[in-house]
């Protein structure tokens, strides 16, 4: 049986759901606990002890990992339709067409109507902008590597999205190689509380009166190509359309999240972060770009990609959607310097159990710790937000910008 099983220790667990997907005898249940995370619950009548649920799960089986050094890249598309929507330099979305317009699927992160975050299927160009952006919350798997095994026997070319223990768990799940599937992982940060997530979307709601739509962790519209430039969209009963920017409660939640406060507890054990990834492209921010003599010294304000190339199926996907693309080499140091996790887990925050009390039963105390009040950072933010949302505004400030230098 799985590790976490005989130890009960969260940390045990990333939450992947290889091991319940494995289970011929459904032996194995996924349950949120209090901090709403899913964790397996195994019922041992139904237990064959086949040993399955150990072999694919990503915390304890052996890494699957890519012998070939990888290859580091910036990044950006040439699409600036494409890279605007984009959190960063759009390479996901490149690749994403690509492989629909070779008859493939593509399975990523989104959310349903109700605002709950879980992996779909999409096999349509118009489909995709679902799974585009970042997405600050733990993903729900299920039955999804299901679904990849059948597209996958059926010869449909497959490209999977997710975070490295997600893309692991798939491959261990799979159990062999198959030419047509392409994985992409991502550097990730850690997977924040999906019922924290609900708590703040909730509580937005609440106070605008209307129902959310969207929420964008990272709009290029509110704050440029940044972590922190939240949005999120609502309608009423009468259809009437909302924007909110740059609420505090959405501070506070990012702010929770980036302190390490709010995340699994397998994320400050993680196994992959490491440079050798397990997947075929690695996907992350080229953070500091201009930094480097590079071609992105008049475009890095638009949003920069670093990629790492894995494998030789990942080498040969580059090169067929490269010629969409701006690029150029970057030193590994210089990456994993300005990409932390590609070298060490996030950290436990201090505050991790207080904030999870403070989120779920006293939530304005949630916000003022996570985002106090500041007149002059939110006069600062609102005046830089509509200089770059007005085209004149914004050429004079890149002009006067350009003098001062």
């Amino acid at each position: 049986m799985i590790k976490y099983h005989h130890t009960n220790e969260p940390k045990d667990c990333c939450g992947c759901r290889a091991c319940e997907q494995i289970c011929s005898r459904h032996a194995i249940t996924m349950q949120e606990n209090a901090e709403g995370y899913y964790y397996p619950v195994i019922d041992e009548s139904s237990c064959v002890d086949c040993g399955l649920c150990e072999k694919v799960c990503p915390m304890q089986a052996n890494q699957i990992e890519n012998t070939n050094q990888p290859i580091f890249l910036a990044a950006q598309t040439k699409d600036k339709n494409i890279l605007k929507k984009s959190s960063s330099g759009g390479m996901f979305t490149q690749i994403a067409i690509h492989t629909i317009q070779q008859g493939g699927v593509v399975y990523g992160a989104a959310f349903s109507e109700s605002m709950e975050l879980r992996h779909i299927r999409i096999d349509n160009i118009e489909g995709l902008s679902q799974l585009r952006g970042s997405k600050y919350v733990q993903s729900n798997m299920s039955n999804i590597y299901s679904m990849v095994k059948e597209d996958l026997q059926r010869l449909t070319k497959v490209y999977f999205v997710g975070t490295p223990c997600q893309v692991c768990g798939l491959k261990l799940f799979l159990r062999k190689e198959y030419t047509n599937l392409f994985t992409s992982d991502l550097v990730c940060h850690g997977v924040p509380s999906r019922k924290i997530f609900r708590t703040v979307r909730e509580h937005l709601e609440k106070k605008g009166n209307m129902q959310m739509t969207k929420y964008s962790f990272r709009d290029k519209h509110v704050g440029g190509w940044s972590c922190s430039s939240s949005s999120s969209s609502y309608k009423s009963i009468s259809k009437k359309q909302k924007y909110l920017v740059k609420d505090r409660q959405m501070d506070a939640y990012y702010h929770a999240f980036i302190s390490g406060n709010i995340m699994r507890y397998s994320c400050y054990e993680c196994p992959f972060t490491s440079p050798n990834r397990v997947s075929d492209i690695t996907l992350a921010d080229c953070w500091n770009i201009q930094e480097l003599d590079t071609k992105f010294k008049e475009t890095y304000r638009e949003g920069v990609s670093l990629i790492l190339i894995n494998s030789e199926r990942g080498k040969a996907l580059w090169n067929e959607i490269k010629d969409h693309t701006v690029f150029d080499h970057i030193g590994k140091d210089w990456a994993m310097k300005n990409n932390p996790q590609l070298a060490s887990a996030s950290h436990k925050g201090n505050m991790r159990e207080r904030t999870y009390d403070m989120a779920l039963n006293d939530y304005p105390l949630f916000v003022d710790t996570f985002a106090p009040k500041s007149l002059k950072k939110t006069l600062k933010f609102y005046l830089a937000y509509y200089i770059r949302n007005n085209a004149a505004l914004y050429s004079i400030a890149q002009h006067t910008k350009r003098l001062l230098k």
